[in-house]
């Protein structure tokens, strides 16, 4: 038995009995729907029947046909006399609606008097419930280890004197220029690239989203970090199929590097023990475990189309994703320099355009996968794509004016075929 179902096993034991019907079920249930319908989508958590009733309904859905359908979950008994009462309230009060009990498969015997009061019984995985929240909370434990390392105070020498910023990327957001005894020097971290891919990660570990998908956005971080990255070292571009952590691995001799490695070495053991467990329980199916899927998904289906500018995806990703860039530092005072230095990158604005950076590596990423397809035209971004060459995937860097969704999830590419070859060696 290897180490990743001994783990998986350990976790859903000593969840079994301690499972809270409104703390863990109904959040896995709100976050993935389709585990009590096909084609339900969420409204909103808790609804009150009435204005003067104080019952309320544990979740409020939309069905595929647009019906109102209110859903009470049961996780450990039923109750015939709430069934009535329940029924009674939804008829008077939403005539037009389904009421369903979703309950685990083992307490479908309990439930033979529902349809004396016209309720669906939609049955669930109890195993599989059992498995998610095992899965959340081992994401959990690295989420909160990441969010440590990213929001500890980071110390950079700058001419002979040690400053302390309030976080990694506020320090990696930093440019200044003092006068010294030789003239103008550049003083700071000066890498806003490091400091953006740690700001996704950041926002990452926070919000709605990963209050409902930890074990998914676990999976996203690993693709942040892995998937084929380009950036310009000096007058050329450079792509690195390896991804941004193998160029951190080129130059890893500095504290924000090292910094950097420790978290790649927290999403990669969680992608490395539980991703396969991940995507099984979602019975391998990219739109139920794949976060950027998902959205995508629901976008093409909301909006009734698949074609989209950039800008209308970026604003989508940043709202969905409750994107927000870390604020720079104003200025230090550097006491051997006897001076204020004033942030270059505070001072120029530069910062404010890194949410329209952080949601477009997830659109990149979304194009290596091959859920976004890019079209030419007028170039408002240039874009890493897949292309095969050899039996492998390697990314080219491509101009586009739109990019438009494939539906079709057969097509989709994995990022590790970009690292086919480094495997096999």
């Amino acid at each position: 038995m290897t180490n990743k179902k001994i783990c998986v096993e350990e976790v859903n034991t000593n969840q079994s009995c301690h499972l809270d019907e409104a703390r863990d079920v109904h959040p896995i249930l709100r976050a993935n729907p389709f585990l009590i319908e096909e084609g339900l989508k969420l409204v909103r958590g808790e609804k009150y029947l009435s204005n003067e009733e104080l019952k309320h309904i544990d979740l409020l859905f939309e069905d595929k046909n647009k019906i109102p359908t209110f859903v009470e979950v049961k996780w450990s008994d039923v109750s015939e006399s709430q069934m009535s009462e329940y029924k009674r309230l939804v008829d008077q009060h939403h005539p037009k609606s389904r009421l369903i009990w979703a309950v685990p498969k083992d307490l479908i015997y309990k439930t033979s008097v529902a349809s004396q009061y016209g309720i669906e019984i939609k049955p669930f995985d109890r195993e599989k419930i059992i498995q998610i929240k095992g899965l959340q909370n081992k994401a959990d434990e690295y989420l909160k280890q990441i969010t440590s390392l990213l929001s500890a105070p980071f110390k950079v020498t700058m001419h002979g004197e040690s400053v302390s910023f309030e976080n990694s990327i506020v320090a990696c957001y930093f440019e200044g220029r003092a006068t010294t005894d030789r003239g103008q020097k550049k003083l700071g971290l000066k890498q806003q690239g490091i400091g953006r891919q740690l700001d996704l990660i950041k926002n990452l570990t926070m919000g709605h989203i990963t209050e409902l998908h930890k074990e998914k956005v676990m999976l996203l971080m690993w693709e942040i970090l892995r998937a084929p990255y380009s950036y310009k070292p000096g007058k050329y571009l450079r792509i690195i199929d390896g991804g941004f952590i193998e160029l951190i691995k080129e130059r890893q001799e500095r504290d924000i590097e090292k910094l950097v490695i420790k978290i790649w070495e927290l999403v990669n053991e969680y992608y490395s023990e539980f991703a396969i467990t991940v995507k099984t329980v979602y019975g391998m199916d990219i739109k139920r475990y794949d976060f950027l899927a998902m959205l995508l998904f629901q976008l093409a289906e909301e909006k009734n189309k698949t074609v989209f500018s950039i800008d209308e995806l970026t604003k989508f990703i940043i709202d969905e994703f409750e994107i927000k860039p870390s604020q720079p530092t104003q200025r230090i005072r550097h006491s051997i320099l006897s001076q204020w230095i004033e942030n270059t990158i505070w001072k120029e604005g530069k910062w404010k355009q890194s949410d329209n950076d952080m949601a477009k590596r997830l659109l990149e990423i979304a194009t290596l996968k091959m859920m976004l397809m890019p079209r030419m035209g007028t170039v408002d971004m240039w874009i890493l794509t897949p292309s095969k060459k050899n039996d492998k995937y390697v990314a080219e860097r491509n101009p586009c004016q739109i990019l438009s969704f494939n539906k079709d999830a057969n097509l989709y590419i994995s990022i590790e075929q970009f690292h086919k070859k480094e495997e096999q060696k």
